[in-house]
């Protein structure tokens, strides 16, 4: 299958937010609690090729962990790869992890400013800046405040690749440009994790339908992008 046509074009501005995440056919977004089972080398390639677009890779804490995060590979040998941002109130990661001892970019923790004047957040500071990784105030934490951080160090393409709370904080506030999801043709008695969650007054985007890819494995690729009615 044509990774580039499941790419597809450039945004036509910038800056650009795209999300990828994959799916049961029953909405869940994990199997057995991870995202791993799900997808196929399709899926795998169309991943590596949407982080080397990026110029960050957006990721929240639980998925680092739960997932077994390292760094982006690096796709080009004239430019380093992306680095990957991940937004914290804790800085509860280990510095001797895969996600800290195997990079080529160094790691970006998103942390607010109260947090950060947390004396056992504040402790965990050093030994992760020690592993390579640059710890950054982010404001007063809301997801608008990691995005303005990141745009402000010149990233202009962000891919998200969740986890649920991310995604839909980002749908919340209306911050989705492309949506990239993979429908596993798989069937759950239940959902483990739905692919988006959000904790208050829920917000809707109508997208539109870009371009739709079935492999030969009854995978399915769907890309959306923006419709023009605004969030309800």
């Amino acid at each position: 299958m044509d990774i580039t046509s499941l790419l597809g074009p450039e945004p036509s501005y910038l800056p650009a937010l795209r999300a990828n995440m994959v799916s049961t056919l029953t909405g869940s977004a994990t199997i057995n609690d991870l995202s791993e089972a799900m997808g196929n080398d399709t899926d795998g390639k169309l991943f590596q090729a949407l982080r080397g677009w990026a110029d960050v890779v957006f990721v929240g804490g639980q998925t680092v962990r739960s997932e077994d995060y390292s760094g982006v590979e690096q796709h080009s040998p004239d430019s380093p790869p992306a680095p990957i941002a991940v937004p914290t109130q804790s800085l509860k990661f280990e510095p001797d992890s895969k996600f800290l001892t195997h990079f080529t970019t160094a790691p970006l923790f998103l942390v607010p400013h109260a947090a950060l004047q947390n004396p056992e957040v504040s402790a965990r500071k050093g030994p992760l800046e020690a592993a390579g990784a640059e710890v950054i105030d982010a404001g007063e934490g809301t997801m608008q405040d990691y995005l303005r951080v990141l745009r402000e160090r010149g990233f202009q393409r962000i891919l998200c690749e969740g986890g649920p709370g991310m995604l839909g904080q980002l749908v919340h506030i209306d911050a989705i440009d492309q949506m990239y999801l993979t429908l596993d043709p798989h069937l759950s008695t239940g959902v483990e994790k739905p692919v988006a969650t959000f904790h208050g007054t829920h917000s809707h985007r109508r997208m539109h339908l870009e371009n739709i890819a079935a492999d030969t494995d009854s995978t399915v690729f769907l890309r959306y992008s923006r419709a023009s009615e605004p969030v309800d």
